[in-house]
């Protein structure tokens, strides 16, 4: 399974989002700001990202953009219950895989999640095979 960051300001969400992805087999951390996941980011790697796109400060298109200038090529995957077709264009040019509107159902996180994941498997596995 996958090691994945959860960026959402709003604590029961976020929670809520972890308990899903763990019972599922994955290895999760939360951060509760954009600034915290970055640190995150500096201490290890995550095979996906999930992020809310409305916090406090910055918000999940600032760390989209700063994502992009550190060249990280991890998936992210941009919830909100705020988004409209605009921001889901600008969040997928600055490189989000997908927005996820909330509220969402527990199978939809986890459908994306292992959508991602498997891709990178997938990727990895074929990387692994080239002499």
């Amino acid at each position: 399974m996958g090691r994945i960051l959860v960026t959402d300001d709003d604590t029961t969400c976020r929670t809520s989002i972890q308990k899903i992805l763990e019972r599922e087999g994955h290895v999760v951390e939360g951060a509760e700001d954009v600034d915290h996941a970055l640190q995150a980011l500096e201490r290890r790697h995550f095979d996906l990202i999930v992020c809310d796109y409305r916090m406090p400060g910055r918000s999940g298109l600032d760390f989209l953009s700063e994502l992009r200038r550190l060249q990280s090529e991890v998936p992210v995957l941009l919830i909100s219950a705020f988004a409209d077709s605009e921001t889901e264009a600008e969040a997928k040019r600055l490189g989000a895989r997908d927005l996820l509107r909330k509220p969402f159902r527990r199978q939809e996180l986890v459908d994306h999640a292992l959508k991602y994941l498997q891709h990178l498997q997938f990727r990895a596995d074929g990387e692994r095979r080239i002499p």
